[in-house]
């Protein structure tokens, strides 16, 4: 119940930039049905920041660009010490979960961690 989970995710607004399978029947044309329109130079995904626990979700937060380590302790400070202001919680009762993503892990992410009293799981 003191876990909070974190993590990144990248949003598709126009469809999967994975590859797309159809089936269509002998002789049938190209029709709506199987081809997909596109995006030309980007703009059709967004990426976000989210947190949850056992109280339930925190405060997200969209990703402009790339993140590095300098935006991702901006984000701890910002987005989930709101969150746990919201819940009541203070830093030293939760134990917070993240990926090994380089930036989590750097050494100012660490730092920040260390500096706020927040216990994360290894």
């Amino acid at each position: 119940m003191r876990v909070w989970w974190s993590d990144m995710t990248k949003i598709d607004c126009l469809g999967s930039d994975g590859r797309h399978w159809v089936w269509k029947e002998v002789g049938e044309g190209l029709s709506d049905r199987v081809v997909e329109g596109t995006v030309k130079f980007g703009g059709g995904d967004v990426m976000m920041w989210g947190c949850m626990g056992w109280d339930g979700v925190g405060y997200t937060t969209r990703i402009e660009g790339r993140m590095y380590a300098d935006l991702y302790v901006s984000i701890m400070e910002d987005e989930l010490q709101e969150t746990l202001h919201y819940y009541g919680k203070t830093n030293t009762e939760i134990i917070f979960q993240q990926d090994n993503d380089p930036k989590h892990t750097s050494k100012k992410a660490q730092n920040w961690f260390k500096d706020n009293g927040i216990n994360v799981i290894k």
